[in-house]
């Protein structure tokens, strides 16, 4: 290998004390080189390689192995600039990137220098290298980041500016395509179910799966996984993840690595997950990760605006519908409880506690300002006088406020019925009530929900003829065209299927 202790002293103004030089440039990380243009050979001092991170005996001294340290995205470019200088003679300067490898991030080298002629009229092209790699990605972070903001600036004004939900969404994943160069995005919502998600708006799907695609919410899958995380979710790998392994949809669509993060919601439950992917192994870093968590949080608060907007438009017109329902319910159950041969003090006692059901139910829905209501939240507001003597199974799901105000009645009646002869009227037990969502075998979305007492006396409890049994009646299979169902036990066991819209 040609060093620059080999160069001939004397020959030019070059060098004067190879040794001294070559020793103060390693202490400065800076290596020298020098071409003689009418040749293919280069000279170089000993630590060029070092400032390369190369391994010893990298450079044979030829033109091709200082090339084949360049990047083939850079080297074009580097060319250009050493091929003017020698047109034109003036000093020239490059900043290249040297062959990537996988063991190591990108090392960038910045050289420059000029023509010198030697005694002899030879003429030799000069350079300096230092590694200038921490420099450069510090001006390209800051340049990264700069760009991040201003994309976050342009898509908060048109938010504020859009009132249509799914323009906001459309306009989210196409400016984190954009900006963070990926070639998947996705955001997926909560199903009213809230059992799984779905592909609200996205980039790079196959054709059908935007507005139609699902993901489940189990810890298995990356949105899952998401869901349960305070933080953002990084993907280095997708296929040596441990933490889960990620659903269908994206080992489908080859993703390798990527970034989720919660789109926060209106109250407990977040609106959704907003996910960007790439099919290469790729380092996505924390300015990525705050990058789409911003624009995830004006996708929350364009959902919180559109919500608010449809609810307020709601409320007027259920203002008036429900006040008239009310009036009409409250006069049935009235009649019905005021009955020629009834006890006095007991039917007072009856029409007051289902009056303080109608309101606890009325809360529940008005609360959310008559949208869809989280079902769980009417069964501890229904049921919270009987504590932890319910046990109650299911997710939060959300029902039509109709549905859930009339359900938070049936749900009176039972616990009344169990006070009366089963469970919630002896001093120990617990009543347990699970709900769900199901699709019967004709493709029917119903709502199921189970009302099973242990304690109570199925022949008392299932005689049909009081109000509250007439109630139930008219409300699940009358009034909602549901089913109702008792089991053949012991104890008292009532279910009900109600068909319910997507």
């Amino acid at each position: 290998m040609n060093s620059m202790e080999e160069i001939p002293v004397g020959a030019d103004s070059f060098l004067s004390d190879a040794g001294a030089l070559d020793d103060g440039l390693r202490l400065g990380g800076a290596g020298v080189w020098r071409w003689r243009i009418d040749s293919d050979r280069l000279q170089w001092t000993r630590n060029l390689e070092t400032v390369h991170h190369l391994p010893p005996g990298s450079f044979d001294g030829s033109l091709a192995s200082f090339q084949r340290d360049l990047h083939p995205e850079d080297a074009d470019g580097v060319w250009q600039k050493i091929k003017a200088c020698i047109e034109t003679g003036d000093p020239y300067r490059a900043v290249y990137r040297t062959s990537p490898r996988l063991d190591r991030a990108d090392v960038w080298i910045e050289t420059s220098g000029g023509i010198v002629l030697a005694p002899d009229g030879a003429r030799y092209l000069t350079g300096v290298c230092l590694d200038v790699s921490a420099r450069v990605r510090n001006e390209r972070q800051l340049k990264r980041i700069l760009g991040q903001q201003r994309a976050v600036a342009r898509f908060g004004a048109f938010a504020l500016e859009q009132g249509d939900l799914q323009s906001v969404l459309d306009e989210a994943v196409r400016v984190a395509a954009d900006v963070l160069d990926v070639p998947l995005t996705k955001i997926l919502q909560f199903a009213d179910a809230a059992d799984h998600l779905v592909l609200r708006a996205g980039i790079g799907w196959a054709d059908g799966l935007v507005g139609h695609g699902t993901v489940g919410i189990d810890r298995d899958s990356q949105a899952g996984f998401t869901l349960l995380e305070t933080a953002p979710v990084i993907v280095r790998d997708l296929l040596c993840e441990t933490r889960f392994n990620g659903p269908q949809l994206l080992h489908d669509h080859g993703v390798r690595s990527g970034v989720s993060v919660i789109i926060p919601g209106s109250e407990a439950r977040p609106f959704g997950v907003f996910g960007i992917h790439a099919r290469a192994v790729r380092i996505f870093d924390e300015a990525d990760a705050e990058f789409l968590q911003s624009l995830a949080h004006i996708v929350a608060g364009a959902a919180r605006q559109a919500a608010a907007a449809g609810h307020r438009l709601l409320l007027m017109r259920e203002m008036a519908h429900r006040a008239g329902n009310m009036l009409q319910l409250v006069n049935s159950i009235a009649s019905q409880t005021f009955a020629a041969d009834a006890d006095t003090q007991l039917a007072r006692r009856s029409f007051s506690d289902r009056l303080s059901a109608l309101a606890r139910s009325n809360y529940v829905v008005a609360r959310g300002g008559w949208s869809s209501t989280p079902f769980a939240e009417l069964v501890e507001e229904t049921l919270k006088p009987f504590g932890d003597r319910v046990t109650a199974e299911g997710r939060n799901v959300l029902l039509p406020p109709e549905l859930c105000f009339d359900m938070g009645l049936v749900l009176h009646e039972l616990a009344t019925n169990s006070m009366k002869y089963g469970t919630l009227g002896r001093p120990e037990g617990t009543v347990r009530v699970c709900w769900a969502f199901r699709t019967r075998a004709d493709g029917t979305r119903i709502f199921w929900l189970e009302w099973d007492d242990v304690l109570s006396t199925a022949q008392q409890s299932a005689k049909g003829s009081g109000f509250g049994s007439k109630l139930i009646g008219a409300l699940i299979e009358r009034k909602w065209n549901g089913i109702l169902s008792r089991a053949d036990a012991a104890n008292f066991r009532i279910g009900m299927e109600i068909p319910v819209a997507a």
